[in-house]
């Protein structure tokens, strides 16, 4: 068989689609991608969504702390164990010199940066839970910062208090409460009615879960120490 011959068999087996059979095929592929990002993009808010569908007005999510707010954040959250192994074995809530005496971070202000070792700490027992608050005397930050830490197993529970939400194997509580100016006075329990802030992490289960609060009962000089 010569060659021109089997150029023209070869001619005779490709097939070559019309144009306009292309052009459907290359709209269809097209059209099949936005609807596969529609559908992501839909997913991706859908989850923001449900990620912020429980946030209160008190919420305020971590992002907020900047620079020495966000490490003295750390710190308290970071204490929290010894706090709570203190209770354990003095049967009662550590006091700001104890946990000083301890050497217990932040509270020991020999273990934070130099911008931070002017803070002054004052605690504040309310019975079933404990409030530690962080001032700056010298004026170097902008808020006041307050750690919470409360007694899951105690009947009494602070507002605002989504039991729910909390592991009930857990001892403790814990949470880090702020006031957008610096040197706030202590408010005693309801902290959100005094303006206080609840700083919360983006995958805290209180914004992805329904609140059951509990409604608080007054305690004889709870809130006050």
């Amino acid at each position: 068989m010569g060659q021109a011959e089997q150029r023209e068999i070869v001619g005779k087996q490709v097939i070559v689609p019309p144009l306009e059979a292309r052009r459907e095929t290359i709209g269809l592929l097209l059209a099949l991608a936005v609807l596969v990002a529609l559908m992501t993009l839909r997913f991706v808010l859908l989850s923001g969504e449900s990620e912020q569908q429980f946030m209160k007005p008190y919420h305020r999510l971590d992002n907020i702390l900047q620079g020495g707010q966000r490490t003295l954040y750390q710190a308290m959250i970071a204490a929290v164990p010894e706090i709570v192994d203190l209770r354990n074995r003095e049967g009662q809530w550590p006091e700001v010199e104890l946990l000083e005496m301890e050497e217990v971070p932040p509270f020991a202000p020999q273990f934070l940066p130099a911008t931070l070792q002017g803070v002054v700490w004052s605690s504040l027992d309310g019975g079933s839970w404990i409030d530690y608050v962080a001032q700056d005397p010298s004026g170097g930050e902008t808020i006041t910062l307050l750690l919470r830490v409360i007694d899951l197993h105690a009947e009494y529970h602070p507002h605002p208090h989504p039991g729910i939400d909390y592991d009930p194997n857990e001892q403790v509580a814990i949470q880090v409460w702020m006031f957008p100016e610096a040197n706030r006075a202590y408010p005693g329990e309801r902290l959100p009615e005094a303006g206080w802030f609840w700083v919360v992490r983006p995958d805290d289960p209180v914004l992805t879960k329904p609140q059951t609060v509990q409604t608080p009962t007054p305690v004889p000089g709870g809130g006050e120490g």
